[in-house]
């Protein structure tokens, strides 16, 4: 059996050459084996290269010394157990990134409206939506407006840089056009800077935290000590790249009590204040840069905060250069799709940045040219300087540094608290019998075997079933819309409710945008 398999699946073409489709007629001519090739791809997921493992498992009840149940993967096909990659990255596994951003999801909704072991009573806390940007490192093309409907960048005709390029473009831009965040002159262009903001930014990030604590007791007119014995700060925030490479921010800020059993020690701060006090932080927060040198990096001026509550219609920004991504909506359930769906996205859309560089020549076997590349190389002369070797390491994420989701640590539940969940669940709705975890003791060894699919055909037909399985989740989804409309049809005067809100929402176009960023 091969176990140099690292190709990912969905490298390969939906049209079979001879020697794959020799490999998938062998799999299927027996009836029984593909029956268990597919079971034991459903308990993967589908992984696009999930890891092989070889071993054997015995469950053993401590008190009497019976074997409870065994396990070995003798039984299966090709004598190995597929485990998922479990990455984040769709571009590197589409099946184990849907996983990934449902459990993203959850865990920003459970701090928005409870739930998951998070009290409802959440809820009514103070809580804005809060988006910091980048500040500009040079004029590049964009999306000036929703629809394209301005001028990229509107000038003096004729007016151009030191280096003869116009200062000026009258077009407008597609959001899907490669030239959106591209410097009108990559010459004027600050590739240093912008690639130090992004290693910079997880510092800065830090240190607004603490300002914002401060500014909430200048605006209440207390002592921080006093502030903090009473009021905490509560987030989590994600990671986007703008289209011209500069990571921003989004978060979700809530305001808690300290004592959990009393509302009242939040001071009478409302959403309004907790707003003032991030605006007034953003505008007054600055990190050092990390080569210990005298600059210093802040936020960019389009910082934008957004109250939520039970009648909120706005979540998103539009305010980032390069990218114009809104979403509106009332519904918790919106907020937690905008963020998630930021938490499976690598540097490029292409995923040929979501793995460390060996060297600049391994940049250019990943075919990564233009505007991007320029950003990269810059990270990795950068990472040759003294004090600055750690933004080597991170040339790939263009010297970001820092997680794509994070979360203070009573904003909500944890991955690992979802994922045990799920796995309780699974064993809950299985056909053996449960038993006591106090009287059990598991004996396992296990030993690795491979990464990927034993065989290109058994990497084509998982590529099929996979994309099988993202077909039925979209299903699902249109089936829940309809039922959703026709829930408002039936009842018009109620207007469409949001059955995990209570609140009521205007028309069905924000029942099938949400639908499609979930």
């Amino acid at each position: 059996m091969s176990t140099t398999n690292d190709v990912p699946s969905t490298l390969f073409p939906l049209v079979l050459d001879e020697s794959v489709l020799a490999q998938v007629c062998d799999r299927a001519s027996d009836t029984t084996a593909l029956e268990r090739f597919k079971s034991q791809g459903e308990s993967c997921g589908w992984c696009t290269q999930p890891i092989r493992l070889r071993g054997s498992q015995l469950s053993v009840d401590e008190a009497t010394g019976e074997i409870l149940r065994g396990y070995s993967t003798e039984s299966q096909p090709e004598g190995v157990l597929l485990k998922a990659c479990g990455t984040r990255r769709a571009s590197r596994c589409p099946s184990c990134a849907a996983t990934y951003a449902a459990d993203a999801r959850m865990l920003v909704r459970a701090g928005v409206s409870g739930g998951k072991g998070v009290p409802e009573s959440v809820a009514s806390h103070p809580m804005v939506f809060a988006t910091f940007t980048a500040p500009s490192f040079g004029a590049v093309h964009g999306i000036r407006s929703k629809g394209g409907s301005h001028p990229c960048r509107p000038g003096v005709r004729g007016r151009r840089c030191p280096h003869g390029r116009e200062l000026s473009c009258w077009k407008r831009h597609d959001v899907n056009e490669e030239v959106v965040g591209v410097p009108l002159c990559r010459e004027c262009y600050d590739y240093e800077s912008a690639v130090l903001w992004n290693a910079t930014c997880p510092e800065l990030w830090r240190r607004t935290t603490i300002g914002i604590k401060r500014a909430l007791a200048q605006i209440v007119g207390v002592g921080v000590r006093e502030l903090a014995g009473l009021v905490r700060v509560s987030f989590t925030k994600v990671v986007e790249y703008q289209q011209r490479g500069a990571v921003h921010l989004h978060a979700v800020i809530r305001l808690d009590p300290v004592s959990d059993n009393s509302d009242e020690a939040l001071l009478g701060i409302d959403s309004t204040t907790l707003a003032g006090a991030i605006r007034l932080a953003a505008k007054k927060v600055a990190a050092p840069l990390p080569d210990g040198s005298s600059g210093s990096v802040r936020w960019g001026s389009e910082v934008e905060v957004r109250t939520i509550t039970n009648h909120q219609r706005s979540v998103g920004s539009d305010a980032t250069d390069g990218d114009s991504e809104t979403q509106d909506s009332t519904s918790a359930r919106a907020v937690a799709n905008y963020l998630a769906k930021y938490a499976t996205k690598s540097t490029d859309s292409s995923g040929a940045l979501d793995r460390r560089l060996r060297s600049l020549e391994d940049l250019s076997l990943r075919r990564v040219n233009g505007h991007l590349r320029r950003l990269v190389e810059t990270a990795w002369v950068l990472g040759g300087r003294p004090g600055l070797s750690k933004i080597r390491r991170w040339a790939h994420t263009l010297g970001f540094g820092g997680h794509w989701l994070t979360k203070s640590r009573k904003y909500s539940v944890t991955f690992s608290y979802l994922r045990k969940e799920r796995q309780t669940w699974q064993i809950r709705h299985s056909s053996r019998e449960v038993e006591d975890p106090s009287r059990v003791r598991v004996v396992a060894q296990w030993e690795w075997a491979g990464t990927g699919w034993g065989s290109r055909g058994d990497a084509w037909l998982a590529r099929i079933f996979q994309r099988e399985r993202e077909a039925s989740r979209v299903d699902a989804r249109e089936d829940q819309c309809i039922k959703e409309m026709a829930l408002r049809a039936v009842e018009p005067e109620l207007g469409y409710l949001d059955r995990r809100g209570g609140e009521p929402i205007e028309g069905y176009e924000l029942v099938e945008r949400e639908l499609d960023h979930e």
